[in-house]
């Protein structure tokens, strides 16, 4: 049931319950998805610092390579003016230092964008859910004065 469909003014409590438990759950997911794109944010500055510093290297000099995380193996700078970048699914693209760069600033702007547009959502639904609780309190103040005046 969305709670845009519905009259919170004559809606039923069980109705109230379920458009509560709906924008928990939807309140829950952007905020997760909120949090998993502030952490790409960081990644793709990471990224960028990263080859910037590359840039500035020489050739041939010592470095540990990431291939996880947390696992890291020896290896040596074979050139610095150049980078691959991990477009998704697979594919991959060269490019110089400087296109790479400007990849991960524009990567950045664009989930900045996301993440506007998604804070701007979470706090209609915040609103939402709150409504909603204040109707649902009031129908349950309702229905307990009626069962006092009834007993």
């Amino acid at each position: 049931m969305s709670t845009s469909s519905i009259d919170l003014r004559t809606a039923t409590l069980d109705e109230l319950r379920s458009a509560d438990a709906q924008l928990r759950e939807e309140v829950t997911a952007y905020g997760e998805s909120l949090h998993m794109l502030s952490k790409a944010v960081s990644r793709y500055h990471a990224s960028g610092r990263a080859i910037e510093a590359l840039s500035k290297e020489t050739v041939g000099k010592d470095m540990l390579i990431p291939l996880t995380e947390s696992l890291y193996v020896p290896g040596k700078i074979a050139k610095t003016n150049g980078v691959l970048l991990d477009v998704g699914t697979g594919y991959f693209i060269e490019h110089d230092a400087e296109k790479g760069i400007d990849y991960c600033k524009r990567k950045v702007n664009f989930i900045r964008e996301n993440v506007d547009a998604l804070m701007e959502l979470l706090t209609k639904k915040r609103k939402q859910l709150v409504l909603v609780q204040d109707f649902m309190r009031a129908r349950m103040q309702e229905q307990a004065q009626a069962t006092q005046a009834g007993a």
